[in-house]
Parts: structure tokens; sequence; C-alpha cells
């Protein structure tokens, strides 16, 4: 576990830690803008993005925030502030190799979509569904997709053109998605149906779910395609899926509604936030064994795992 630098955003706190894995010791911390809920790397993982929300839940009230901050990877300076002005409350993110980065504003029904590079604005994407809550991107860079938690759908939007393209409905109050590796399918996490939707994409619409335990809120896919990690948020527990089968083949204890979930680079482990904890759980992919746990600050949620040397304070 000595390779890897895990970035773990305190919700509650106005920061973000960096961990290392092995040692469960944190190497720095970095303050943001109130309630931080999301985080990405930019295509060449030079840059860390956080899309500040500005409240606690979808479900709390007031405006929330408008920026989403931009770090460098190596020395976690700050960089710059992208205002996203009146679309207030980003909350999901998502960056392309094309040099894109999308966020969803959740209050405002849209999906915008930057250029990482020069921070222009794009596209504004009205969505006209209820909470864009997460944004997911097919590896072809043509379409990207927002997770609508009280319509429930994921909405299907043509990337160079800048419109919606397509409403498909899922299960209730989907959230987390991932691409298979082939960009033909989507998994979709349905956080109140004990199941993942797996969403043909050319089809667009959903062609079969996998069966879980109660509160799938996020997904993430191993690099191989093969098992999908699953955080059950109302149960104390992650699952591992299958994806050949459409099975769940291993269930793992873990804390107190867990939610945010990453994979280290090369897929060996994973990592689950319990926030109610301010514990991050890591899990062997072998084994499928809890194998250590990393104390954080205050609310931990949205993660993403880092190679040692890419952080120049991890040491």
């Amino acid at each position: 576990m000595n390779e890897y630098i895990l970035v773990v955003l305190h919700k509650t706190d106005a920061s973000f830690g960096c961990y290392d894995v092995q040692s469960g010791k944190q190497c720095a911390v970095v303050k943001t803008r109130p309630f931080p809920h999301e985080i990405c790397l930019s295509p060449d993982r030079k840059k860390i993005v956080i899309a500040e929300m500005g409240v606690r839940g979808v479900e709390s009230p007031g405006a929330g925030g408008h920026t989403i901050a931009v770090y460098d990877t190596q020395t976690l300076k700050y960089l710059s502030t992208i205002d996203t002005g009146d679309f207030d409350r980003p909350h999901g993110l998502a960056s392309h190799k094309n040099g894109q980065l999308f966020v969803t504003s959740e209050a405002k029904k849209y999906l915008l979509i930057y250029d990482l590079e020069s921070e222009n604005l794009l596209h504004a994407v009205y969505l006209d569904q209820e909470g864009a809550h997460m944004v997911a991107v097919a590896p072809d860079g043509e379409h990207a997709y927002t997770a609508n938690i009280f319509s429930n759908t994921i909405t299907q939007v043509k990337v160079q053109a800048g419109i919606v393209d397509k409403q498909i409905a899922v299960l209730e109050r989907p959230e987390g998605m991932v691409f298979s590796p082939d960009g033909n399918l989507i998994y979709v996490a349905n956080r109140e149906s004990r199941a993942i939707s797996i969403v043909d994409r050319h089809k667009g619409q959903q062609v079969d779910t996998i069966k879980t335990g109660h509160g799938p809120a996020r997904v993430v896919l191993t690099p191989d395609g093969q098992r999908l990690v699953i955080p059950l948020y109302h149960s104390a527990a992650v699952q591992i899926a299958d994806t050949t089968r459409r099975q769940v083949t291993h269930t793992v204890t873990v804390g107190s509604h867990p939610a945010g979930t990453t994979l280290s680079p090369d897929g060996r482990l994973a990592f689950i936030s319990c926030e109610d904890e301010n514990l991050v759980y890591v899990l062997s992919m072998s084994s499928f064994e809890v194998i250590g746990t990393i104390k954080t600050g205050p609310g931990c949620d949205a993660m993403v795992c880092l190679y040692r040397d890419e952080v120049q304070k991890s040491g």
C-alpha cells in the first residue's frame, strides 16, 4: 500500500486532505470554499478540480455556491477558480481526454461544458430534469450523461452540439455512473431501488439490472471491466459485482452511510468513505477484505487516488 496518496474532500470542513495510504497519516490539508462535494483530475492528472457546491446536500435550502476550484496536483497550490455564475450548486464533475470539463448545475438543471485549459464555457445545456447530480462522459467523448435523482432518469447530451439527445428512464434516485471500457454500457447506481441499471448507450434504454443490497449510491469499475464496486448507503456495506455474470459476488461490512468510492490507478485497492465516522475503508480487490482504514477530516466524501510520485508533499 506504499505507492498511493489518497485525496479526500472534507465536505463539512471546507477542505481537502492528502493521506498516505500505507500509514494512514495525513500529508497535507488545503482549504476550499464551503461544502466541496465532488472531485476529478484533469486528463493529464496534473490538476485537481473540485466542485464547491456551497450547501450540505441536495435537499439543503439556499442558493449554494457557484465555483469550481483548480489546484496543482504536485504542489497542491491553488491555481484558479471557474465561476459558474448563475448556474449555482455545481456538483457532478468529469473530465475527458478531449480537454473538456463537465459540471452539473444541480439547482438550475444544466450541464456545463468547459474547455479546461482556457476555462471558457463552451455549452450550457438545459436538461429539463430535476436534480442533475452526477455526470459521466463516454470514452469516445461523443455523449455525456447526467444522473437526475428526482426525475429517475439519465440525460444523454450530444457534446459537440451541446444539446440534449435523449432522456432515458432508469430506477429510483440514480446517482453514480460508470462506463464499460468499450463505452457501450453505462452502469447506474439507483440509491432507492436496490439495483444497478445497465443502460445500452446505443439503444438508449435500460436493458438489464444487477440486484444489490439497500442503497447503491456510487459505482466504480476495475480497469479490466470485470468488477463493479458498489457502496450501499443504507446498509453499512460495500458490494462487488461480476459484470459478466451480472451478479453480486461479495458483500463486505464497512461503516455507516458509505458513499464516496474510488480505486487506485491500477485497480488493486478500493476506497470507501463513510462521512458519519470520518473514516475511509481500504479494500483489497484481490481478497475482497478490508485491509485498513484512514482517519480523515470532517465529512469525508468524494476522493481520487494518486501515485505517490504525483504529489510532492507526499513525503
